[in-house]
C-alpha cells in the first residue's frame, strides 16, 4: 500500500521511466538520423584485423581528440560517482523502502546523464573517435560481463542462481548485501566506460548497443525508486543483451570475421534467461515448462540440417558453443561472490 506521503504523487518514477524509454527510442532515432553527416569518416576506418581489432576507430590517433573524449568521460564517470555517493549518505541512512516518488538523487542523474549524452553525439560528429583509440576493445565487452556477473550474485535470494533453486557459499546474504550496497558504483562505470568507449555512429549494432545503454542509464536514474527494483524490468534489461548481441554478431566488422557466431550469443545469453533470469518472475511452471522447451526446440532447429533445420555445422554443438556464455557468467558470479565472501570472513574474524 502507498503510504500518506506517496499517494500525493505516486506515479512520478513510472511518468519518469515511460519518458527514459521514450528518449531512448527517439535518441536512438537522432543518432541514425544524423549518422549519414559521419561518412566521411566511415570512409577511412581500416578494415577488419581480427577479433581483437576495434573497427570504429580513426587510423590515427588525434591528441586533442583523446583529451576531450577523456575529460568528458572522466567528468562524467565523477559526477556520477559524486551523486551516489551523496545517495548513499542522505538516502539509504534514513532506511525506508523504495516508492514511486522521485528523490533529489533521481532529478541530478538526470541532470547529469542527459547533457552527456548530447555532448557525445556533438563530440562523434566533430572528432568522431570515442575512448576505443587508447583501450582494448575487450575492456568494453568485459564491462557489460562484469555487471551481468553481479546481478546473478545480488539477485541469488530472489531467484536462485540455476532453475530457482539458490546457491549456498560463498553466494551468502552478506555476500549479496555487499554488492547491493556497493553495485551502483561499478555498474555505474560499466554503464559510462562503455557509452565513451564507443563513437555515436549508425551501424546497427551500435545502435542497438546505445538503445541498450540509454535503457541502462534510465535505470541508473530510477534507483531508490520501486521501478528501479520492479523485477519485470530488471529481467528485461538483463536479457535485452541478447538482441544486442545479435545484432552485433549479424552485422559485425569483427568478433572472427564473420556473423556466423551469432548463435554462441543469442544461445548463450538466452540460455541465462531461460535457465536463471525468468525464475524471477511471477510465472507459472507450465509457462516456464513452455518457454524451456521452445528453447530446447530452437536448439535441435538450429543443428539439424536444412532444408528441416539452420543446418548449422554439428561441430559447434559438439564444442557446446551455447554453453560458453553461461560458463563465464556463472563462472564470474562464482569468483565475485568467492572473493568477497573471503573479505567479510577476514574482517568478522578480525572483530572478534
Amino acid at each position: 500500500m502507498l503510504n500518506q506521503n506517496e499517494t500525493k504523487n505516486s506515479k512520478n518514477a513510472i511518468y519518469l521511466w515511460v519518458i527514459g524509454v521514450i528518449f531512448s527510442l527517439l535518441f536512438t532515432g537522432l543518432i541514425y538520423l544524423t549518422g549519414p553527416n559521419l561518412n566521411h569518416f566511415l570512409a577511412i576506418l581500416l578494415p577488419d584485423q581480427g577479433s581483437s581489432w576495434y573497427y570504429w576507430k580513426l587510423p590515427s590517433r588525434e591528441f586533442l581528440t583523446m583529451a576531450i573524449v577523456w575529460t568528458l568521460y572522466l567528468a562524467n564517470q565523477f559526477l556520477v560517482c559524486g551523486a551516489i555517493y551523496w545517495a548513499q549518505k542522505n538516502l539509504i541512512k534514513e532506511k525506508t523502502n523504495p516508492t514511486y516518488n522521485l528523490t533529489k538523487y533521481n532529478l541530478m542523474m538526470i541532470g547529469i546523464m542527459v547533457p552527456f549524452i548530447f555532448l557525445h553525439l556533438i563530440q562523434t560528429h566533430l572528432w568522431f573517435d570515442g575512448l576505443a583509440q587508447d583501450v582494448p576493445i575487450f575492456t568494453s565487452q568485459g564491462s557489460v560481463i562484469i555487471m551481468l556477473a553481479i546481478l546473478l550474485v545480488m539477485l541469488n535470494p530472489i531467484r536462485g542462481i540455476f532453475l530457482g533453486r539458490k546457491a549456498g557459499k560463498p553466494f551468502t546474504e552478506q555476500v549479496s548485501s555487499f554488492f547491493r550496497h556497493y553495485h551502483m558504483y561499478i555498474i555505474s562505470w560499466a554503464f559510462i566506460y562503455t557509452f565513451w568507449f564507443h563513437p555515436m555512429a549508425y551501424d546497427p549494432q551500435l545502435l542497438s548497443g546505445f538503445f541498450y545503454m540509454f535503457l541502462l542509464f534510465t535505470q541508473m536514474s530510477l534507483a531508490y525508486t520501486r521501478v528501479h527494483v520492479d523485477l519485470r524490468w530488471v529481467v528485461t534489461l538483463e536479457s535485452f543483451v541478447a538482441i544486442h548481441a545479435l545484432f552485433v554478431a549479424i552485422f559485425n566488422h569483427q568478433f572472427f570475421g564473420s556473423a556466423d557466431i551469432w548463435p554462441m550469443f543469442f544461445g548463450g545469453f538466452a540460455f541465462m534467461f531461460v535457465f536463471t533470469y525468468m525464475y524471477a518472475l511471477d510465472l507459472k511452471k507450465n509457462i516456464r515448462w513452455l518457454i524451456t522447451i521452445i528453447y530446447l526446440a530452437f536448439l535441435v532447429w538450429l543443428y539439424l540440417p536444412s532444408p528441416i533445420g539452420f543446418g548449422r555445422d554439428p561441430s559447434f554443438l559438439i564444442r557446446l558453443e551455447f554453453l560458453w556464455i553461461p560458463i563465464v557468467l556463472y563462472g564470474l558470479s562464482a569468483l565475485f561472490a568467492l572473493i568477497i565472501f573471503l573479505i567479510v570472513r577476514k574482517r568478522s574474524h578480525k572483530t572478534l
